[in-house]
């Protein structure tokens, strides 16, 4: 036989059952008193839970253009110039409080972040240099230099569409970026078609150029709102770091 289910109300209900009794109110009005308010509560709760959640967690974002194809916005053969993945971008992986950090991006990461000198936009982008690293575009491919490859070494980018690979140019003029401590580089998979980092993230005529008006190439964690995880339509599927080995460790 299935046991009664225990009757608890809670402190604040209880306190207010208390209250009300104390205020010889009629029983009726009373019930509908602690009804309006048990509904209440539970509101409350699951909209302090959902914000916890999409401030801390994970929240739903929509890509919009071209910048990220064909990994992204990549629907029925052709890349989607507007609205159309949907994905879920994962907070916990970047969570900082001063200091602390669970964890930081890393290379291969597609990111969501907005950049720093208009905080109002979202770009959608792929992390390539880490701090402390030199990022240099030759003859249209990234070569990367660091502690374990000084000599610098191409990077292998099989995410690159065949119309993209081959094609990262200097599109900002500048063609090499020595990323500084706690910042992070970033490029668009669609190489030809993306304001990226070797832009500074300009999106207009009307937008700075790089070193003007706090545009810079270079994020950091306060920028990035977090790891694109999945893709939950049109097309189901887990957005995965991409792998280097041709890197030494």
């Amino acid at each position: 036989m299935a046991a009664e289910k225990e009757q608890n109300p809670g402190l604040i209900l209880s306190w207010l059952e208390k209250k009300l009794a104390a205020g010889n109110l009629p029983a009726g009005q009373q019930r509908k008193i602690l009804f309006a308010a048990d509904l209440l509560l539970n509101i409350l709760v699951v909209v302090v839970l959902v914000v916890i959640i999409r401030t801390f967690v994970m929240s739903p974002f929509q890509v919009y253009g071209i910048s990220m194809c064909n990994t992204l916005n990549y629907i029925d053969g052709q890349c989607r110039d507007g609205y159309g993945d949907y994905i879920i971008i994962n907070k916990s992986s970047y969570l900082h409080f001063g200091d602390w950090s669970m964890g930081t991006p890393q290379r291969g990461d597609v990111v969501v972040f907005r950049p720093p000198y208009h905080g109002n936009e979202f770009y959608i982008k792929r992390v390539i240099g880490l701090p402390g690293e030199t990022v240099r575009l030759i003859d249209g491919y990234v070569y990367l230099f660091n502690d374990q490859n000084p000599n610098g070494i191409q990077l292998n980018e099989p995410y690159l569409s065949e119309d993209n690979h081959g094609n990262t140019f200097a599109t900002g003029g500048i063609s090499e970026f020595t990323v500084p401590e706690g910042k992070y580089l970033v490029l668009g998979d669609n190489r030809k078609r993306s304001s990226d980092s070797r832009l500074c993230f300009k999106e207009s005529e009307a937008s700075p150029n790089c070193g003007e008006k706090g545009a810079t190439p270079y994020l950091g964690l306060d920028e990035i709102e977090g790891k694109a995880a999945l893709v939950l339509w049109p097309t189901p599927m887990v957005i995965e770091t991409a792998s280097y080995p041709e890197l030494r460790s």
